[in-house]
């Protein structure tokens, strides 16, 4: 036994006492094992703690010295999640070599994010999800469009114009956390040197990136829902492609006028026109007129013309108040478009102004006449439902004043740089002190559809259309049926297709057959009697056969003046 120990601590680098008080029971494990198989661990189990304690030292050092290089020779800048920026930083990161080579990501649905900015996979093959039943099944279709995957929590290094920067995504806990939001996220950008221009160079470039990736973009920005609040603040909802300017039915010097007022506005040089002056940098505009006429069309597509997002905000919106109002109007960007929608039905009233009185002079008579009579009377009917006349619904105050709103659009602290766009379907309903020179520059009358703007929309409809391959009629798969197992709630939705005839599909017409039916399309209707966007709807049915739409609209029209002339809103299709 004494000779045992004597060659295992002998044989050994280490000492045996040192071993037992490193490897509690070393000494009787060793010599089981030595009796056994005859082999001493000694020299194995040293090797092993000098290892250990090369790495540990490695370790130690490395965290003094590299904490002190990191506080003394490198940069950094911090972003936080509740930035823009930070998504921006985030969805540049995912397109570099650092993320295709990584081993730890993180996979977000493209389909799914706010901030993607690219919308629905091109990629992804329309035709494929169509079987031999022509359904088309939309988790067929998303299942082909893949993940976008992002850096994970934690640190790695790529490199950006000849100098390596240090990427570090990490989560934060809220020193005051409420019940909706318990932490944060925060994107730290790190480069080598006492500088931080490399790194104020790499944000210019991911910002002008993402300029150019969302340049046939629009962002639309509403606050943040009562039941998500943290803090009072815009959230950006959606991100739609920009709205070209000549699909909105408006005369063309109308349009002409506030794009050059806007584009004017806009500029630089101009704010420093407006400070020399003393002159508030405020625009506002007022677009008035039916439902259905375009008006947060041309809203859209200002906002796609010049680059900036649409602020979205319901006055009437449960629990928002003046202060969340005023708050709101402080987070805007320097340059944005702000929506007031519909807010003649906002409930704003000076304490003491008298109810809106209900007019019930507005029904009309069933008793036959000409048609010019009844034509006369469905006009005063479509513009006065457009008026909110016969309206007897009780409408409940807003928690807003209307000396709150304007003091948030113009007062003292009001924000400078954006465009304030109200909206409304009743401009008599406006109080005088809200559309006043200084608070609204310029109004915008959207009619109901002349027979000009008719004869657009059929021309826009059948010219200017997708790749032609999604309309036209496909070939069966070729894939056999027993492929795959269709759903029976698929084949029961297919099995209805057979009671109606076969959509038609149109020869390629040229410009001027167009030209020719749309004209003969606007003779079947009467001036400012029908919105553009009833007129839209209908083609919207017919999209790829003009003829058959030209052939249709006049049972439709007489279906949709009846309607009119009794006051429905129901069109009787049978």
């Amino acid at each position: 036994m004494a000779d045992i120990t004597k060659s295992n601590s002998t044989t050994s680098s280490l000492p045996s006492a040192l071993l037992d008080a490193t490897v509690p029971g070393y000494t009787i494990i060793s010599q089981i094992i030595l009796r056994t198989f005859g082999i001493d661990i000694g020299l194995v189990v040293s090797g092993c703690l000098v290892i250990f304690g090369l790495i540990q030292g490695w370790y130690f050092l490395y965290s003094s010295v590299g904490g002190y290089y990191t506080q003394y020779f490198t940069s950094s800048i911090d972003i936080d999640d509740d930035d823009g920026l930070f998504h921006q930083v985030v969805s540049w990161v995912a397109t570099q070599r650092m993320t295709k080579i990584s081993r730890a990501l993180r996979a977000v649905s493209r389909y799914a994010s706010d901030f993607d900015g690219e919308g629905e996979d091109p990629a992804a093959d329309d035709d494929t999800v169509f079987d031999n039943m022509e359904i088309f099944n939309y988790d067929k279709w998303a299942s082909k469009i893949p993940p976008r995957y992002e850096p994970n929590f934690g640190s790695d290094s790529f490199s950006f114009k000849g100098r390596t920067f240090n990427f570090r995504r990490q989560q934060v806990e809220n020193k005051n956390p409420s019940w909706y939001r318990r932490d944060h996220q925060i994107v730290t950008l790190r480069c080598t040197g006492r500088s931080t221009r490399p790194i104020k160079d790499l944000l210019i470039h991911i910002k002008r990136w993402n300029s150019s990736r969302e340049a046939q973009l629009t962002s639309v920005y509403r606050p943040t829902p009562k039941s998500e609040q943290d803090s009072v603040n815009w959230k950006r909802q959606a991100t739609r492609s920009s709205r070209p300017i000549d699909t909105v039915a408006l005369d063309p010097e109308q349009k002409a006028m506030i794009i050059q007022d806007i584009n004017e506005y806009f500029q630089p040089a101009t704010a420093r026109w407006y400070a020399a002056r003393g002159i508030p940098y405020r625009r506002g505009y007022l677009f008035h007129g039916s439902p259905g006429t375009g008006k947060t069309s041309l809203s859209f597509a200002l906002a796609g013309i010049f680059g900036v997002g649409v602020y979205c905000i319901s006055l009437s919106e449960v629990g928002l108040t003046e202060a969340h109002l005023s708050s709101l109007f402080s987070r805007l960007p320097k340059r944005c478009i702000v929506l007031l929608e519909d807010i003649d039905s906002a409930g704003l009233r000076r304490e003491g102004d008298p109810a809106l009185s209900d007019d019930s002079n507005s029904s009309a008579s069933d008793t036959d006449g000409d048609s010019s009579e009844d034509l006369t009377k469905i006009t005063k009917i479509s513009k006065d439902s457009a008026k909110g006349k016969g309206d007897k619904t009780t409408k409940s105050l807003s928690l807003i004043s209307l000396s709150g709103l304007l003091n948030v659009i113009d007062g003292a602290a009001s924000h400078e740089g954006r465009v304030l766009i109200m909206s409304t379907n009743c401009p008599e309903k406006l109080d005088e002190a809200l559309v006043r020179p200084g608070r609204v520059d310029l109004q915008i009358r959207f009619t109901l559809a002349t027979r000009s703007q008719i004869r657009d929309i059929f021309v826009r409809m059948y010219t200017i259309q997708p790749d032609e391959s999604k309309f036209k009629q496909r070939t069966k798969s070729g894939k056999a049926k027993d492929e795959r197992k269709q759903h029976s709630v698929i084949e029961s939705a297919a099995s209805l297709l057979k009671f109606l005839p076969p959509e038609p599909f149109s020869k390629d017409l040229d410009i001027e057959e167009i030209t020719k039916l749309a004209q003969k399309f606007a003779e079947k209707f009467p001036e400012e009697v029908f919105s553009p966007a009833e007129i839209q709807g209908f083609l919207l049915m017919h999209k790829t056969d003009p003829a058959g739409a030209l052939e249709k609209v006049g049972v439709w029209k007489e279906k949709l003046l009846e309607a009119k002339r009794k006051g429905k809103k129901i069109i009787d299709t049978n």
